[in-house]
């Protein structure tokens, strides 16, 4: 039985997010892609997370003999992420009301409301980081989300306020992740058979690509410290160049060995 913790996933980290923006937003095309700016942060979620269901329900096709199985399939399949947000702004007041105008006035928001609800079509980026290494990351970029109401929003003085939401995902999405197996799985010779380290690699790449081939990352952390480190290392090694320790310092007595000898 082979078993890798380190790929296990506990999310949560300061660093998660779900980003909203109108449809037909630019999209971010890499896992680390800054987001146009017309993303907002949806900002504080509940302790429940993130929730995403596939909500297919299978079918069983039984035939005459037995009643035994004959054939399966997925009916009404489809993809949801459930959240719940915490903070009452523009943007969650919105999402879930038919506002028919809105205006600011002296710090008071007025808000002319339908009485019904409505289906809000967003894009939509997810970031979702590793609580204890934020190196590890997960993004869904959504072309299309179709948010609606999921649930009450109670006032009370034993909790938060808080806006539930179910959002359908609508045609296909994106998703990345950091391939920690490819990283660790890379060894010399699958790192042999990759482009030379660049922005296309992840960090976990760059640091498994450090430790195979001795490269010292001086403690970087940034991956574009983490880049330069090792396009540094790569460069030396193939040069036979070495880069001078402490340790490889002349001392004293060995400078003045070097002057009578230069002298003599």
């Amino acid at each position: 039985m082979t078993v890798n913790a380190n790929n296990a996933r506990i999310f949560g980290s300061d660093n998660d997010a779900i980003y909203l923006a109108p449809i037909g937003t630019a999209l971010p095309e890499s896992i680390d892609d800054e987001l146009d700016p017309a993303f907002e942060d949806v900002g504080w979620l509940n302790g429940d997370g993130i929730t995403e269901s596939l909500t297919g329900s299978v079918e069983k096709s039984r035939g005459y003999q037995g009643n035994g199985v004959v054939r399966t399939r997925i009916s009404e399949p489809g993809t949801t992420v459930a959240f719940v947000a915490l903070e009452t702004k523009a943007q969650t007041n919105q999402l879930p009301y038919v506002e028919k105008s809105a205006a600011t006035t002296a710090g008071v928001r007025k808000a002319t409301r339908g009485s019904g609800q409505r289906v809000s079509k967003r894009a939509c980026v997810i970031d979702k980081f590793d609580s204890d290494d934020v190196t590890i990351k997960e993004r869904d970029v959504i072309e299309v989300l179709e948010i609606s109401p999921n649930g009450d929003r109670v006032a009370t003085n034993a909790d938060i306020a808080m806006y539930p939401f179910l959002g359908e995902i609508i045609g296909d999405y994106d998703h990345y992740e950091t391939d920690l197996e490819a990283a660790a799985g890379a060894g010399v010779q699958g790192f042999a058979a990759m482009s030379a380290p660049d922005e296309a690699w992840t960090i976990p790449q760059l640091k498994s690509y450090a430790s195979e081939n001795d490269i010292d990352l001086a403690g970087a952390s940034l991956k574009a410290d983490i880049l330069a480190a090792v396009e540094s290392g790569a460069t030396a090694a193939g040069t036979g160049e070495v880069t001078p320790t402490a340790d490889a310092a002349p001392d004293a007595a060995d400078e003045k060995t070097a002057t009578d000898t230069s002298a003599a």
